[in-house]
């Protein structure tokens, strides 16, 4: 027994997370033959060399199902596996040459020898490790600081994908696009706008998976369902089939919707932008949203002339009479995602229509705002920040 190895001191010496050594027993890729009596994993040459094989055919690019299937054929060999990582090596030129000397230093000992020292195995993980770094130190540091910030958020997703799964949801479901929504805004912090973390971050997932990432416990069922959910919103927004608002919406506040559609409809509007929602709530007048709009100086007539002003220089699609509505602008449609993250967090079933409102200058501040905010600083000359406040004191009240 003194020839085996623990999986701390293993995962020590290769560079390997205990966690990834655990997931390749889950899922038979690496199964210790040895164990203590307290039942604890023990390495020992042949998983080495298994393990050895693992890491240069994942290097290479392969899924670790391809990987099994590899291994399992009886004409992969640890040779073969030492000359494919070879050949790619040369073809990178990136990787160092300390690992293509090392792996040199196996292949000769193979051809005379046909074994090869543990130690020398070891050197070698440790080497394939230090070399599959997939972010730049700047990048490192960055996209970890950024996790950090929001963990529990990153957390809290994992287990609502988790639950969804073992509830069995329809991944076209409220709750799974809710989750998709969530997930989609979360990467999207993660990157933020960098091309090359974006790259990188792919990168990692295509080569080492995502049960090799350090962000929570995502394994590969998990991020499955999660890309599967996400892939689902985006094709139901492509075909402007996001919104069901029966769902997501309050009775009021589909009325609001309705209102706006019927007033853009009537100023011969063909598509329906955050001025919609706009016209919607002062039209309606019942709100606390409205309320605040008009006490801050809102005015229907004069939003309504603002809007064909401005839409008259930017002409939009004509009215499709045959449709049952008019399709979303994409910033209303993030306007409503952002709504319903509001909704969510005050744990209420539908978007009320002061969250409508209070997301219309979410967007302002996070894209820039749209006809809506414009309208309300530049035809009313309303401070957002200060109606966002109103709106605030007004609900609590």
């Amino acid at each position: 027994m003194s020839n085996l190895m623990r999986i701390g001191e293993l995962a020590q010496q290769t560079g390997l997370s205990i966690r990834t050594l655990h997931y390749y027993d889950e899922i038979n890729l690496l199964s210790p033959q040895h164990r203590t009596s307290a039942g604890h994993r023990l390495y020992g040459e042949a998983e080495i060399a298994r393990l050895q094989q693992i890491l240069s055919l994942r290097q290479l690019g392969f899924s670790l199902d391809e990987i099994r299937e590899c291994l399992e054929s009886p004409e992969f060999s640890l040779p073969k596996v030492i000359d494919l990582h070879r050949h790619r090596l040369r073809e990178q030129m990136a990787l160092s040459r300390t690992l293509l000397d090392r792996l040199n230093g196996i292949a000769t000992e193979l051809e005379t020898s046909q074994s090869v020292a543990v130690e020398r195995l070891i050197q070698t993980m440790e080497t394939i490790s230090m070399t599959q770094q997939y972010f730049t130190p700047e990048q490192e540091k960055v996209v970890e600081a950024r996790f950090r910030e929001e963990e529990g958020k990153w957390q809290d997703l994992l287990d609502r994908a988790r639950s969804e799964m073992e509830k069995g949801s329809d991944l076209t479901s409220l709750s799974a696009r809710r989750l998709a929504r969530s997930w989609r805004q979360a990467m999207k912090s993660l990157i933020c706008g960098d091309a090359q973390i974006y790259k990188s971050l792919i990168g990692m997932y295509q080569q080492a998976g995502p049960e090799a990432a350090s962000w929570g416990t995502l394994d590969t069922a998990t991020f499955e369902y999660i890309l599967k959910a996400v892939s689902f919103l985006s094709l139901a927004e492509e075909m402007d089939m996001v919104i069901p608002t029966a769902q997501i919406f309050t009775p009021q506040t589909q009325e609001v919707i309705q209102l706006g559609q019927d007033t853009l409809r009537q100023l011969d509007i063909g598509v329906f932008g955050t001025e919609g929602l706009l016209l919607g709530l002062l039209v309606q007048g019942k709100s606390i949203a409205a309320r605040v709009l008009v006490e801050a100086g809102a005015n229907l007539e004069a939003a309504k002339e603002a809007i064909v002003q401005i839409l008259a220089s930017h002409p939009t699609p004509p009215v499709d009479p045959s449709s049952d509505r008019l399709p979303y602008a994409p910033r209303t449609k993030r306007v409503i995602e952002l709504a319903l993250d509001r909704a969510e967090r005050g744990d209420r079933t539908g978007i009320v229509p002061e969250d409508l409102l209070l997301a219309i200058l979410d967007e302002a501040a996070e894209g820039g705002g749209g006809v809506a905010t414009h309208i309300l600083q530049e035809e009313f000359g309303i401070n957002l920040p200060n109606l966002q406040q109103q709106l605030r004191s007004a609900r609590s009240q």
